[in-house]
């Protein structure tokens, strides 16, 4: 099963790089957002293999960004509930850069990383983990949002989720994707 696992179109909110969390839920994608979506269902669809299935989260923005993949493909899209921006509690209303400058400030302590106020690193990549591999064997695309999408890959993948984060490493621009692919129950990057 291959999954191409795709960060939403462009946002008001990634205009201004600014941490929204659960507020931005109705969010929706820009101009620029709707013609980031038009050109990745393009590229996607157009190759082979392709997504047989398209998911998004419960977020519009994500599910805006998947309409004309799905559209392409002839399938619907499907909302998992699991693949949902990351509560980033007190973290609303920071800058992204906030998130570079001030690492520390993830730590939650016995070696916990996450938002205080909000979740885990942990829950959120037990989330996404959750929908992800209860999918059914089938090549699929999946839309969801960019924090949520480093930690769960680098959960996935059996990377070190503080390496990853600090090293950049899955940062996808929007509507930007990467593809993994499960043989033998573990996850590899293609």
């Amino acid at each position: 099963m291959r999954l191409w696992i795709i960060r939403h179109g462009e946002t008001k909110g990634n205009q201004a790089g600014i941490l929204r969390g659960a507020s931005s839920a109705n969010d929706e994608i820009t101009d620029t957002g709707h013609a980031q979506a038009q050109a990745m269902a393009e590229q996607v669809s157009g190759g082979e293999p392709r997504p047989q299935a398209v998911y998004a989260s419960r977020y519009r923005r994500a599910q805006q960004t998947a309409r004309p993949l799905a559209e392409r493909l002839g399938v619907p899209v499907t909302v998992l509930p699991g693949i949902h921006e990351v509560d980033c509690g007190e973290w609303v209303g920071e800058p992204y850069s906030a998130l570079r400058q001030h690492p520390e400030r993830l730590e939650l302590g016995g070696g916990e990383l996450g938002f205080r106020g909000g979740e885990t690193f942990r829950e959120i990549a037990a989330r996404f983990a959750a929908d992800v591999n209860g999918l059914p064997a089938e090549d699929a695309a999946l839309v969801s949002h960019g924090g949520i999408i480093r930690i769960a890959l680098a959960h996935l993948l059996g990377r070190d989720v503080r390496a990853v984060w600090q090293d950049g490493s899955f940062m996808l621009t929007n509507a930007e994707y990467v593809v993994i692919e499960r043989m033998g129950g573990a996850w590899n990057l293609v």
